[in-house]
């Protein structure tokens, strides 16, 4: 019942604010057109009562575009991104997605980016146009899992983010997203209250950098990804502390204030 409460809630608010995204969007009024997509993940949030909490915005780039690499666990990632990151940022979404009755054809008009997975030609044609837009100054996030993870263990990255920001020649912004899981899972019914952190890292330059090194970049965002998301307590992938492990630590922190008087 709750499910098919929120189903209605989001399909209303949707009908709502659908139609002024378009009409902005028609009249090139790009940052007019994000203020509704705001306003449809506050309402998410308000009807839900999913609240959020952000740090590291003093790394967030402010002289020049870049490409943002998120971890993905829920669809809650997207709406929570779009409230923490000061700029508007444009998704890379799936085709699929895209095909949403009304809130696809509404997100793409406004510059989401919809890639065909199964049209090669296709779907290079618009990573080329999303590297044409981040050189004009729009901030275009990607999910590097390609899909959300369904077990919360951080999945393989795909290459697309990455050569996305040394074509456009922007730096990377890795963002750690610890918390929706819990509220909103893969397969899940219903949305949940709760708190998502959202953890934004320091820019990695790609100004200089060829297709060659690709894999660096992907493992210093992957590391920098994985470090944040380590502060999630329910990360699958976060390092267990067993009672050995603190008892080393208070015998290595004896022997260190032993040393020193």
């Amino acid at each position: 019942m709750l499910g098919l409460l929120q189903y209605v809630l989001g399909a209303g608010a949707t009908l709502l604010l659908a139609p002024p995204v378009i009409l902005f969007s028609l009249l090139d009024w790009p940052r007019a057109a994000y203020v509704p997509i705001r306003v449809w993940a506050r309402l998410l949030h308000l009807t839900t009562g999913v609240r959020y909490r952000v740090q590291g915005l003093e790394n967030v780039p402010t002289d020049s575009s870049y490409v943002v690499i998120s971890n993905h666990c829920s669809y809650l990632d997207g709406p929570v991104l779009v409230l923490a990151l000061p700029d508007p940022v444009y998704f890379i979404i799936k085709k699929e997605l895209a095909r949403i009755p009304l809130w696809g054809p509404t997100v793409v008009k406004a510059g989401f980016v919809a890639i065909d997975r199964a049209d090669s030609e296709q779907a290079r044609l618009e990573m080329r146009r999303a590297v044409e837009a981040v050189r004009s100054g729009r901030r275009i996030l990607v999910f590097a899992e390609g899909t959300r993870s369904p077990d919360g263990h951080l999945r393989p990255f795909k290459k697309g983010g990455f050569h996305l920001a040394v074509d456009a020649q922007v730096p990377i912004l890795p963002v750690a997203v610890n918390g929706s899981r819990g509220l909103f899972p893969k397969g899940g019914a219903c949305i949940l209250p709760g708190r998502i952190d959202v953890l934004v890292g320091r820019p990695i330059p790609t100004e200089g950098i060829g297709k060659e090194r690709i894999d660096e970049l992907m493992t210093a965002t992957r590391e920098a990804i994985l470090a944040a998301r380590c502060q999630d307590p329910e990360f699958a992938d976060a390092p267990v502390t067993t009672n050995s492990d603190v008892e080393s630590t208070a015998r290595g922190n004896a022997r260190s204030q032993a040393n020193t008087v």
